[in-house]
């Protein structure tokens, strides 16, 4: 699979397709989908990873920003939106969610990459987890935000799922 010889990840080779165009990736830390993607993300461009698989490694990100609060965008502008765990990092998904969708224009994708709490305690796993998600609970998130849901499934068995979405 030709992606999958670019990326080398599974999981971005699920969100890859999406980035066309003007692309936001919430969390990038010190890699992104894709070079072009522009990069919002807790540390700072340059800063380094405190905590996890980010810890001593230097942001890639553009702009320093929580992902629930995209100040930097206009409601509409971008055509799609990624995150790779990311949203189980948040109090409330259903804010980050709503935000990703005002700054997405009508058509545009959202990708989601989470853990998949069927088959790994994600709050053990993480302390800094707040959300627990199975494919049933983000597909309900996905649709009580008024997504349209394209695709979704299990990303790399027994370990992360992803959801593929729609801005109506």
């Amino acid at each position: 699979m030709l992606l999958r010889s670019l990326t080398n990840d599974r999981e971005s080779d699920v969100l890859l397709p999406l980035c066309n165009g003007k692309t936001a990736e919430i969390g990038c830390g010190y890699r992104k989908v894709h070079p072009n993607n522009i990069g919002v993300d807790m540390c700072g461009p340059g800063e380094l990873g405190k905590a996890g698989n980010v810890k001593g490694k230097a942001s890639v990100a553009d702009h320093k920003a929580l992902g629930d609060d995209l100040w930097m965008f206009k409601t509409g502008e971008l055509d799609a939106m990624v995150a790779k765990h990311v949203l189980e990092h948040f109090d409330d998904p259903m804010k980050s969610l709503l935000e990703w969708k005002r700054v997405v224009r009508k058509g545009g994708k959202i990708g989601v990459i989470v853990p998949n709490d069927k088959y790994v305690d994600t709050m053990t796993l993480d302390p800094t987890h707040k959300q627990r998600f199975t494919h049933v609970s983000l597909i309900r998130l996905f649709t009580d935000a008024g997504l349209k849901v394209l695709d979704g499934g299990d990303c790399i068995r027994h370990w992360s799922l992803y959801i593929i979405a729609e801005k109506r």
